[in-house]
């Protein structure tokens, strides 16, 4: 046996104060009826109240009273199993870490914009399980598939440049790991089931995808559905390396001209061909529809777990405190003057 709220055990103290209440109550109307007059004359005139039907009035409120505190706490016995299922797909976020996510086109910068919108993702997905790339000149796990979204987010607070120094945007190392990574997960798994897959690119997109239209062909023939969001202005923005005494200073060419960096729509437009494209912009932010693109996709079953479950029965106890109040509410105190022996009305006695 279990409660649902133990904390409100305490409650249950109204009870015995209800019924000390309640003769207290008679006590002092006795006692004051027998200060009011003689009481033989008081017993004539109170003769149409019935004292019995008062003390079974007290007696169901306060019942009533106990039933519904019980009702209150919740009371849970007889077990019963539940299964529950979860469902999803399994998602792997590749984030573009390349020097170029520096640039402030969209503020505080491309890479620090781009992890905010990706906690906001999290925050929306539901029973998915969701893995992390880092990727610039080369590629990163940094995060393998895992439904704990807490997890991913704090491998996403330290993803900086720093971590790859390999310059570049290489979409074929980051789509190759990523492979990599749904295959291993599968391994993992007893199940045979086909798992929906699914790739975001996160990148300004500043690199060409010749010679990796094979890899993506691939990925494609094996059930994996590419999204790509874009990240910064078309514009173009310098690229800051570095602040000394309020002055920040910015990546140049062997000319000493300052580089400028602008957002590639095409290269992720393509790789986004049967998925999604989004745009993660200066004042706006279509990353979040992605969600509603991934809830179209066929969900795979991830696990199934049983559980002992108790079954809730505050509802009887619930009832019968409110049929001890309809009761106590039907029951009237007051009789017919040819009644009062058969219903031991006040008596002579009862004010002494």
């Amino acid at each position: 046996m279990d409660w649902l709220n133990p904390q409100y055990f305490w409650v249950f103290a109204a009870v015995p104060a209800a019924a000390l209440l309640f003769f207290w109550s008679a006590r002092r109307r006795i006692s004051l009826l027998s200060r009011f007059g003689d009481s033989p004359v008081m017993a004539r005139l109170t003769n149409t109240v019935s004292a019995r039907r008062r003390r079974w009035k007290a007696g169901l409120l306060v019942l009533a009273l106990a039933f519904t505190t019980l009702a209150l706490v919740g009371p849970r016995f007889g077990t019963q199993i539940r299964e529950v299922k979860r469902e999803g797909v399994d998602l792997i976020i590749a984030l573009d870490v390349s020097l170029s996510m520096q640039a402030e086109d969209v503020a505080p910068s491309r890479l620090e914009r781009s992890k905010n919108e990706i906690k906001r993702l999290l925050d929306e997905l539901r029973g998915d399980r969701v893995g992390l790339i880092l990727f610039a000149g080369d590629a990163f796990l940094q995060c393998p598939l895992t439904s704990d979204y807490s997890a991913v987010k704090l491998f996403l607070d330290v993803a900086n440049p720093s971590l790859i120094p390999t310059p570049g945007t290489d979409f074929g190392a980051a789509l190759q790991l990523a492979m990599q990574a749904f295959d291993r997960s599968t391994e993992s798994e007893s199940s045979d089931e086909k798992r929906t897959r699914a790739l975001l690119f996160v990148s300004d997109g500043e690199n060409h995808i010749d010679g990796i239209e094979g890899m993506i062909q691939d990925a494609r023939s094996a059930g994996v559905v590419m999204f790509a969001a874009g990240v910064g202005e078309t514009e173009g923005a310098p690229i800051p390396t570095g602040r000394a005494r309020g002055q920040t200073t910015y990546k140049k060419d062997r000319q000493g001209r300052i580089v400028s960096t602008k957002l590639e729509e095409a290269v992720l437009q393509e790789l986004a061909e049967e998925g999604a494209y989004f745009r993660i912009a200066r004042t706006a932010s279509s990353l979040n529809k992605i969600s509603s693109a991934l809830d179209r996709l066929e969900k795979s079953e991830f696990a199934a777990e049983e559980y002992e479950e108790y079954d809730e029965q505050y509802q009887w106890p619930l009832a019968i405190g409110l049929l001890l109040l309809v009761g106590e509410f039907l029951i009237s105190d007051r009789v017919r003057p040819g009644q009062k022996k058969e219903d031991d009305t006040l008596t002579a006695t009862d004010l002494a």
